[in-house]
C-alpha cells in the first residue's frame, strides 16, 4: 500500500479494508493533500503554543492588555444562531450516511448533494442547500448545541455585566495565527508560483478555486505567512525575536508533514527519473515511485490495467520521491531547532536564524532532484536559476548574517 497514490482519505480506508464495499466512501472529497496539511497546522500549532508557554513563564514574551465583557445571562440571538447552526451542521453530517447509498452508487454527485449547482437563482441555490439531508439529525443537532449553550449561560445568569481588563498572551493568540497561516499562505503561494508558472492560471475564470490550489510555491506561502506574523506580532506588541523563535521549529515539521500530503495525493512534486538500479536491501518507496493513480493524472498515456478508480495513470520512468525526502530533512531540521531552543533561550533571534540557513540549505538541495521543465529560469551571473533556489540563497546568506550579527551581538553582551 506504500507504492500507490491516494489521491483522498477515503481511498485509502477503502483499500485498508479489501475493497468492502461498506467502507466505500470515496464518493465524500477528503483529499489527503488537505488532510496532511491539516495535520500539519495542528503539528505546528501545538509545538508553537507549547514553546511560547515555556517563554512566557520567564517573562520573556509579554501579552496584550484587552478588555472583555462577562457576566450576564441568556441572548436570543445567540440562542437562535445554536439553534441555526447546530441544524444545519448535523442535517448535513447525518445525512451523509442516509444518502450513502444513493451517493456511493453515483446516483446523486456530491457536489450536488451540497448544494445544487443548476440553479442561476442566487436564493434558489442557497435554498437547495436544505433539499438532501436528514431532518432528525438536524432537529438533534440543534438540540444539543443550544442545550449546551443554554447550560452554560445559565450558570452565569446572576452574575453582573461588567467590563474587565485581561492579558492576552501570544499562546492564546494561536487561532489567529492559524487563520493568517491559511490565508496568506495559499495568497502567497500563488503569487510566487504565478510569477514562475503563470500558465498554471490560464483558466482561471473558469476554475478559481482549482486554479488556487494546483499550484502551490511553498517559499511564497513562508514569506507572505511571516510578513503577517510580524504585522500580528507588531500590532500586538509581543517580542519579535521570541515570537519568531517560538514558530520556527513547528513550521519546519508542518512543512514537513505537508510534503508527505504531496506524495501520498502524488500532486506532482517528485523528483527526476530515477533510472538507477536499486539495491536489494533499500526500500523500494525511498528509491523511487511510479506514483501510481497519482491526483494529477500524469503521464496520460500509461493506464493501470483493470483500474476501475478515478484515477488510473502512473510514471513510466520511476521517479525519485523527493516529498519522502524533505519529510526526511525537515523532520531533523526540526530537532536540531527544538534541541536548540532551551539553549538559545536567552539569545533571542538564534533559533530563527539557524532556522533560515537551514531551510535555505534543505530546499536549495532537494532542488538538484526535482524536474526543470516548465520551470521559469532566471539567468544570474551567468547561472540558470529557478526561483525556489533563488530564494534558498537569499534565506541562507540572511541566516548567515543575522546569525553572525546576534553571535557577535551575544558575545560583547557576555564580556561586558
Amino acid at each position: 500500500m506504500l507504492l500507490r497514490c491516494y489521491p483522498k482519505v477515503t481511498d485509502w480506508i477503502f483499500q485498508f479494508f479489501n475493497q468492502n464495499p461498506s467502507a466505500d466512501f470515496r464518493f465524500l472529497p477528503v483529499y489527503s493533500y488537505g488532510f496532511f496539511v491539516a495535520v500539519a497546522f495542528f503539528a505546528a500549532a501545538t509545538l508553537a503554543v507549547a514553546e511560547m508557554r515555556r517563554r512566557e513563564k520567564l517573562n520573556l514574551l509579554t501579552g496584550k492588555e484587552t478588555e472583555i465583557t462577562i457576566g450576564g445571562g441568556l441572548n436570543i440571538y445567540e440562542l437562535l444562531f445554536y439553534i441555526f447552526f447546530g441544524f444545519t451542521v448535523f442535517y448535513k453530517l447525518i445525512g451523509i450516511f442516509t444518502f450513502g447509498e444513493v451517493l456511493r452508487n453515483h446516483q446523486l454527485a456530491f457536489s450536488d448533494y451540497v448544494l445544487s449547482a443548476d440553479n442561476v437563482n442566487i436564493l434558489a441555490k442557497i435554498l437547495s442547500f436544505y433539499t438532501y439531508g436528514s431532518w432528525a439529525g438536524g432537529i438533534i443537532g440543534a438540540l444539543a448545541l443550544d442545550g449546551y449553550y443554554y447550560y452554560s449561560k445559565n450558570q452565569q445568569k446572576n452574575q453582573p455585566v461588567e467590563t474587565k481588563k485581561i492579558m492576552i498572551y501570544p499562546s492564546e493568540s494561536i487561532g489567529d495565527l492559524v487563520v493568517i497561516a491559511m490565508v496568506l499562505g495559499v495568497l502567497g503561494s500563488n503569487l510566487f508560483n504565478f510569477l514562475e508558472n503563470p500558465s498554471d492560471y490560464a483558466d482561471f475564470w473558469a476554475n478559481p478555486v482549482g486554479s488556487l490550489f494546483s499550484g502551490l510555491s511553498i517559499y511564497g506561502g513562508l514569506i507572505c505567512a511571516g510578513i503577517g506574523f510580524g504585522i500580528y506580532a507588531y500590532v500586538k506588541k509581543f517580542n519579535f525575536a521570541h515570537f519568531f523563535d517560538s514558530v520556527a521549529p513547528g513550521f519546519i515539521l508542518a512543512n514537513g508533514i505537508g510534503r508527505i500530503g504531496c506524495h501520498v495525493a502524488g500532486d506532482g512534486d517528485w523528483g527526476i527519473a530515477n533510472l538507477h538500479a536499486k539495491p536489494s536491501w533499500f526500500p523500494q518507496f525511498i528509491w523511487s515511485s511510479h506514483y501510481e493513480h497519482n491526483i494529477i493524472d500524469a503521464d496520460p498515456a500509461n493506464i493501470i490495467a483493470g483500474c476501475t478508480e478515478e484515477h488510473c495513470h502512473f510514471l513510466a520512468n520511476a521517479a525519485y520521491p523527493t516529498p519522502i525526502y524533505e519529510f526526511l530533512m525537515c523532520t531533523c531540521i526540526f530537532l536540531i531547532l527544538w534541541g536548540l531552543r532551551k539553549r538559545l533561550t536567552y539569545k533571542p533571534g538564534m533559533v530563527f536564524s539557524i532556522f533560515m540557513i537551514l531551510i535555505g540549505i534543505q530546499r536549495y538541495s532537494i532542488e538538484q532532484w526535482r524536474d526543470r521543465s516548465g520551470r521559469e529560469l532566471y539567468h544570474i551571473f551567468g547561472f540558470a536559476l529557478r526561483q525556489s533556489e533563488i530564494i534558498s540563497i537569499t534565506l541562507f546568506s540572511l541566516g548567515i548574517i543575522l546569525t553572525a550579527f546576534l553571535y557577535n551581538k551575544y558575545r560583547k553582551q557576555v564580556t561586558s
